[in-house]
């Protein structure tokens, strides 16, 4: 009896995975998932707040208890962009902007959510970015370009006061950053360009400016990002790849400014990755720490001053970290996670019981979880013998059949694909389609040295990388060679447009999202804050202008063969709309098949859900037209 029990519930397993493997969901619902992300405690810790996605923008909700269902907080228009509790009162700073703009702006609201008071004036085309709030909850930071279009000024906002006033002008990118526990100490750091930065110490008593992090900006760039200061602001928790390829941990001596990098056991098997990030607890007693190894993330927890590791329970020893969140008094701390076959979900953890309970549950849309698809990490040789390493996703009910192939690049172009959920994807995959997500030379995550590969004159070799990833798809048995397309969004974008005008016998078909068409009209037109550091990374039209135009896609658009899709958001303060308008004019006049889409009310991206469900379908429509 128990072996025909057995061979039951294997058939049964058997029948019910291949109905799932058959089923095919509608893009519909895959862009309904959503999952919680950027959680913060409440001043008191009664309160756990979090955004979601649930009513087409990203709004922010609360549980009292983790696993209570989840009270919407706001109801704005447009997108919260994001949002801080004040620490000490039940005050939550909100930042949104509108129609995808960029130009956040500042309200201040109660615990109740009772009113919504604007308190940055409504000024077009001013962009300030929250800070950090003093530890007595009097004043927050922030920066904001203001004063002129092209730098960011430091800015304090008095609560008592109703009122923001200027407390570090230079022209030059500044950022506010930590604050030490009297208020009195604010760290600043300074951006020179994508690569280089110095962190600054102000002393709001004495209003003196000192350089911390004093380097050969010119001949040895490195970047600095402080964590928090210590209990007794004696040393500066930052990471940085200062004299090293990697990103490490690094404590700086407030008075001397001399560095020293702590050695931790648990880092060991690490030591040639880097450190994403480092988070100190408001007692500064604890620190997390995140490191990336090759696009997977790996979580550890330690003493402070000890360096003594703390387990991780093992529902938190995930591959993918989404959120860290200390509690403001207590011993606990929200972790989001996920995975490529799970949203994200928080999960609260008392770190001295090793309680550890589920805050959010994620909405699934119906769709049953058995389907969703891991990748694979692989990597493969370009032209030069670089190993570039890429996630490959294949669908589970391979047939014999040949099946089509997207090449997803991301944007950046110094950012990184990392493991994850996409629901994008996972369509696409139940689909019948195979999925290539390459980080070519030029991303993150993998050392500056590996980040600087494409810079200016070697724009075109990150290109030359997806070349030989279609080559590498060929010779897989699962992959139609003839059936591959290209998607990618903002410098993702411009990949796109490149890979269809260098290579255009390699690709059946490509999407450009927000994507760079021509680099001078590009550098011309973006927003006057982003130019110095775009030009840092291109090269600038005064010395560069002839080289631009030579890679630039639009003076190449004669030798495009496959249909293109090109989509823009009208906003984009970034990547210029006219990026779309003219490289799908130019198609068009050279008798190429496009399609263009701009979304009245959208900027870099498209994220409103309205919009998403009037796009999506479309850009499957014209993958299967081409593709299958």
């Amino acid at each position: 009896m128990k072996i025909i029990f057995l061979l039951s519930v294997f058939i049964f397993s058997y029948i019910r995975l291949n109905t799932i493997l058959a089923q095919q969901y509608t893009i519909q619902q895959y862009l309904k998932i959503s999952g919680a992300a950027s959680p913060g405690y409440s001043f008191d810790d009664s309160r756990i707040y979090f955004t979601m996605r649930k009513t087409g923008t990203s709004q922010i909700y609360y549980v009292n208890n983790p696993g209570d269902i989840p009270v919407q907080f706001t109801y704005f228009n447009e997108r919260i962009t994001g949002y801080s509790p004040n620490p000490v009162n039940g005050s939550i700073l909100i930042e949104s902007d509108e129609g995808g703009s960029e130009y956040d702006r500042f309200y201040l609201t109660n615990q109740n959510g009772s009113a919504f008071n604007l308190i940055t004036a409504d000024e077009p085309n001013v962009l300030n970015g929250f800070g950090k709030w003093s530890p007595d909850g009097s004043f927050f930071t922030y920066y904001s370009n203001k004063r002129s279009p092209y730098f960011y000024d430091i800015y304090k906002y008095e609560i008592n006061l109703g009122a923001g006033e200027i407390i570090y002008s230079s022209d030059n990118s500044n950022f506010t950053s930590v604050i030490s526990p009297d208020g009195n100490l604010i760290i600043i750091t300074r951006s020179y360009s994508t690569f280089d930065n110095d962190l600054y110490l102000l002393n709001r008593k004495s209003n003196d400016l000192t350089l911390l992090t004093g380097h050969d900006n010119y001949n040895s760039p490195a970047e600095f990002y402080a964590s928090d200061f210590d209990a007794d602001a004696e040393n500066l928790y930052i990471i940085t790849n200062y004299k090293s390829d990697f990103f490490k941990p690094c404590i700086i001596n407030i008075s001397s400014k001399k560095l020293s990098f702590p050695q931790f056991s648990f880092l060991k098997p690490y030591s040639n990755n880097e450190v994403q990030r480092l988070v100190i607890s408001p007692d500064k007693n604890y620190m997390l720490i995140q490191i990336n190894d090759n696009g997977y993330d790996r979580l550890f927890m330690c003493e402070t001053n000890s360096g003594k590791e703390i387990k991780l329970p093992d529902i938190l020893s995930t591959l993918s970290i989404t959120a860290i969140s200390f509690a403001n008094q207590k011993s606990k701390v929200i972790i989001g996670v996920n995975s490529a076959a799970n949203p994200s979900v928080l999960y609260e953890w008392d770190f001295i019981t090793g309680n550890v309970l589920q805050v959010t549950k994620p909405d699934l849309a119906g769709i049953d979880p058995v389907s969703f698809i891991e990748p694979s990490l692989i990597s493969y040789k370009s032209f030069d013998g670089l190993e570039i390493p890429c996630f490959i996703y294949k669908p589970q009910n391979l047939l014999s059949k040949k099946l089509p192939c997207i090449i997803m690049i991301h944007g950046g172009p110094e950012s990184q694909a990392t493991y994850g959920f996409e629901p994008v994807f996972q369509y696409f995959l139940n689909a019948g389609y195979v999925i290539a997500e390459p980080n070519v030379r030029g991303r993150s995550g993998y050392g500056k040295i590996y980040a600087a590969l494409d810079n200016v004159r070697n724009r075109e070799n990150s290109v030359k990388d997806i070349a030989f990833l279609v080559e590498y798809l060929k010779l897989q048995p699962e992959i139609e060679s003839s059936k591959i397309a290209v998607y990618g969004g903002s410098y993702g974008g411009y990949m796109v447009l490149a890979c269809l005008t260098l290579y255009p016998e390699l690709f059946a078909a490509g999407v450009d999202v927000v994507g760079i068409s021509n680099f001078v009209s590009f550098l011309q037109n973006t927003s006057d804050y982003r130019k110095n550091n775009r030009q840092s990374e291109y090269g600038s039209i005064e010395d560069d202008r002839e080289f631009l135009e030579s890679i630039s896609p639009l003076n190449k658009v004669n030798n495009i063969k496959a249909p293109l899709m090109i989509i823009h958001g009208r906003n984009d303060p970034r990547v210029p709309v006219s990026e779309a308008e003219q490289m799908y004019n130019a198609v068009i006049n050279n008798g190429g098949i496009a399609e263009l889409h701009i979304y009245e009310d959208e900027g870099h991206g498209i994220s409103k859900q309205k919009n998403r469900l009037d796009l999506y379908p479309k850009i499957v429509e014209f993958l299967n037209k081409n593709l299958k």
